[in-house]
């Protein structure tokens, strides 16, 4: 009888202590990036719908994809502010549907050809089951001649869009924050074909 009340205490703790251990693995993959104070970027490829920027440098980086956005527009280099991390810093962007490998560079906010450093994202393939992704929309400057159609940068047919569809408007990130004319369209993600079309 004495025997069996340790062994069932310990049976026990055993049992709680693999519960704990359940309980404190990530059910999903870490997504920040860290830049250390030389400018180095860990991990160099992130995959998930956001990603989080630990910025322990010793200065404010903008941050240049077209593949992420800060809840309001991507992040181009035309985009006034620049989308930023602040010295000592946090800040999470959202990573566009399609996204596969995209490039993200790390810049000078002064100069954001000056690039410190460079990480890649990329988007999970299938949206969680029975969610639909909100619809994105892209932007760019409308050229001073030519169409829309005609000038639409690489990069932008995410996940099985279509080029094309591009209308005019006019937005106040455009002509270097002083406003212009913008091609612009809305992708919407179609779940019966798991892909991304122009709406």
């Amino acid at each position: 009888m004495k025997t069996r009340k340790p062994i069932a205490i310990l049976a026990a703790t055993a049992v709680a202590g693999l519960g704990l251990t359940a309980f404190a693995t990530p059910a999903t993959a870490d997504t920040t990036v860290t830049v250390s104070n030389i400018l180095q970027v860990s991990p160099s490829s992130i995959a998930g719908t956001s990603v989080t920027l630990n910025n322990r440098s010793n200065q404010a980086l903008a941050v240049v994809s077209l593949f992420l956005s800060d809840g309001d527009e991507a992040c181009s280099v035309n985009k006034n502010p620049f989308c930023s991390v602040q010295q000592g810093g946090t800040a999470t962007f959202d990573i566009a549907p399609g996204a596969s490998g995209a490039l993200v560079r790390l810049t000078d906010p002064a100069n954001p050809n000056n690039i410190f450093a460079t990480f890649t994202v990329t988007y999970p393939d299938a949206p969680p089951t029975g969610s639909t992704p909100a619809p994105v929309i892209q932007q760019f400057e409308k050229p001073a001649t030519g169409t829309c159609d005609e000038a639409q940068p690489e990069g932008l047919n995410w996940g099985g869009a279509s080029s094309g569809g591009w209308g005019e408007s006019w937005a106040r990130w455009a002509n270097a924050g002083q406003g212009g004319p913008v091609c612009t369209r809305t992708l919407e993600y179609n779940n019966s074909t798991a892909t991304w079309q122009v709406q």
